[in-house]
């Protein structure tokens, strides 16, 4: 019975999700428009295999604070590193793809994480391997090993503050298996 709620809790998330798109894209909030957006939603739902919304059991508010806090900085830090490159010496920069493996086995986890890198200026989400939670950015700028050992434990970083912030069920399963 858990599980067919959280399925139904799931569903009808995504389901809000679409609607408020629906609203945002015409631009305004009327009965009509209400109306067309529960029957779009219905219709998407009938003909496709839409995806839940994967659940968070709880949010921590401070540690979610201090992850958009640490997001700002390094979309400022890194901002500034590709801008330097840029101006400085535009055809030395180099970049690398490299291969993180992610601890977590949330899906809403790696997601946050891969939109947070895939924000910042001189990362790039290249793939994502779900099954086995490795992600392969492509970092710039990238010279040596030491630079992408650094990108590499920024993701990290990145995938613990998240962890910390969002508690969802399968990583909080994870965490008791390794007890």
């Amino acid at each position: 019975m858990r599980i067919a709620v959280r399925r139904i809790g799931a569903r009808l998330g995504m389901a809000a999700w679409l609607l408020a798109v629906w609203v945002l894209l015409w631009g305004r909030v009327d009965a009509l428009i209400a109306a067309g957006g529960v029957v779009a939603v219905v219709i998407a739902y009938a003909v496709s295999r839409l995806p839940a919304v994967p659940l968070v059991t709880r949010i921590r508010p401070l540690r979610l604070a201090v992850a958009v806090a640490e997001l700002a900085w390094d979309l400022l830090a890194s901002s500034v590193v590709i801008g330097w490159h840029a101006l400085r010496a535009p055809r030395q920069v180099r970049g690398a793809v490299i291969e993180v493996s992610a601890r977590t086995r949330s899906e809403l986890v790696l997601l946050a994480v891969t939109t947070s890198i895939s924000l910042r200026p001189g990362t790039l989400l290249v793939d994502l391997d779900w099954e086995r939670s490795i992600l392969r950015i492509h970092g710039m700028p990238v010279r040596d090993r030491r630079e992408a050992d650094a990108a590499r434990d920024s993701v990290m970083r990145t995938e613990r503050r998240l962890m910390r912030a969002l508690v969802t069920p399968e990583d909080t399963a994870e965490e008791e298996e390794r007890r």
